[in-house]
């Protein structure tokens, strides 16, 4: 097989396998943001341009952990560790892109949201619904080895002899469709707790339940998945460390709001904007904007 050849496989059987999902994925995303900003009256012009340019921030995110977690494989290794060899010989991990979006949603959030809370709980819906569809592409997607590519499903799951497994390539079990499956879960019952919240000083809390979900959820399934080339340190795989520190991180932020170390967010605002760029408004309800009431001389 020629280098040529080699690209054009690698092009039609791995990138458009993973990107396409990858890019339902994102779609799919993003269209529930847009409805769940029309439903809940978010201000869908600030709310989702911001969660378009983070992507950015996730992109950047997933490549740099992808560096991070194959430097700690080949140092395990004894292989030669260098700049070059990681940027063009490591893949992306999702933690880090997730942090990456995550990162670059709070500075803008912060300075240019005014629902904030609301928000914060549309990402955290959205989030797994992206993650579950782009997971799908994932097992999906052909990999290479030892440059040559392998034609069958890229599953890093270990093998096990049931009948379940057995359904799979190499009786491996699949543990991409099985976080898959997950994430969509996640994704309805998230759903579910944004629609049937009806108190505002309650919003904003689904984040740090999306974090808490997934992150028990990775620690466990990674056990599972067999996959070296992510590298680790000492008995946990790369994903389990960040697990294991963001449910830290998480556990430490509620023991100081509770403690009131940490002051609650503001409830969100009033928003005129919602109004201003809504699509439509019901029949006979005309909008209108309060004009400011001027101070008197006297």
């Amino acid at each position: 097989m020629t280098d040529m050849e080699a690209l054009n496989n690698f092009i039609w059987e791995h990138v458009l396998a993973y990107g396409t999902f990858a890019a339902l994925g994102v779609v799919a995303a993003f269209v529930c943001a847009l409805l769940l900003c029309f439903r809940l009256r978010q201000n869908w012009v600030r709310q989702v341009p911001m969660m378009l340019c983070s992507l950015v921030g996730m992109g950047i995110g997933a490549k740099l952990f992808g560096m991070v977690s194959y430097e700690s494989y080949l140092r395990a290794m004894g292989a030669e560790v260098s700049l070059k060899i990681l940027f063009n010989n490591s893949g992306i991990v999702f933690y880090g892109g997730l942090l990456g979006y995550f990162g670059m949603l709070a500075l803008l959030f912060w300075k240019l949201l005014p629902k904030k809370r609301l928000g914060w709980d549309i990402v955290a819906v959205s989030t797994p619904l992206f993650h579950g569809i782009a997971r799908v592409g994932c097992y999906f997607a052909h990999e290479t080895v030892d440059g040559e590519l392998v034609w069958h499903p890229c599953c890093y799951g270990m093998r096990m002899d049931n009948a379940f497994c057995s359904l799979f390539w190499d009786s491996r079990l699949p543990t991409q469709l099985i976080e898959a499956a997950f994430n969509l879960a996640l994704f309805c019952v998230l759903l579910a707790l944004l629609l049937t919240n009806k108190k505002e000083e309650r919003r904003g809390n689904l984040i740090g339940l999306y974090l808490i979900a997934y992150s028990l959820f990775r620690f466990i399934i990674e056990f599972f998945r067999g996959d070296e080339v992510r590298g680790g340190y000492g008995p946990f795989a790369f994903s389990q460390v960040v697990s294991l520190a963001i449910l830290l991180g998480v556990a430490v932020f509620l023991v100081l709001k509770r403690a009131g170390v940490i002051p609650p967010a503001p409830v969100d605002p009033y928003d005129p904007e919602v109004e201003k760029y809504a699509l439509f408004t019901p029949a006979g309800e005309p909008i209108e904007f309060a004009e400011p009431e001027k101070k008197s001389d006297d």
